[in-house]
């Protein structure tokens, strides 16, 4: 527990620190897109620590309620679902580049747009027929 809290601690510092470097480039007119990307992940990295740290305090003060969630969180039947719907959702998302790249020619963008979503179709399906195989191995 306490090695996380440092880990947690450090996020935000880390991610203090890249926002504070985003306003100084920002002061020195760099370009936005550095700041900006400094300022998002400065910001995000500040959030998740936050949050890790409030919810291993609470877990702290309340262990019967973080051994509820513990076991919910390892339950058989909820790691299937989760698992059912992410394999859903990763179809879902398949079917919504291929269409996206459709979209993408309809509006001519350039070329490189409807190619990315193609390959990254392909690969989905590759990764998915490589995992099929694995898991069968395994089983």
């Amino acid at each position: 527990m306490k090695g996380k809290k440092i880990l947690y601690i450090a996020f935000v510092a880390v991610g203090l620190c890249l926002t504070m470097v985003s306003i100084f480039l920002w002061k020195a007119r760099f370009p936005d897109h550095i700041g900006g990307i400094l300022m998002g992940s400065g910001s995000g990295m500040v959030a998740i620590g936050l949050t890790r740290t409030l919810m291993l305090h609470l877990d702290q003060k309340d262990p019967v309620q973080a051994r509820k969630k513990e076991i919910e969180a390892t339950d058989e039947r909820n790691v299937a679902i989760r698992r059912r719907a992410k394999a859903l959702s990763g179809d879902v998302l398949q079917w919504a580049v291929i269409a996206a790249s459709w979209v993408s020619l309809g509006f001519d963008a350039p070329l490189w747009v409807t190619l990315a979503a193609i390959a990254a179709f392909v690969s989905k399906s590759v990764l998915e027929v490589y995992l099929v195989l694995r898991y069968q191995q395994e089983m």
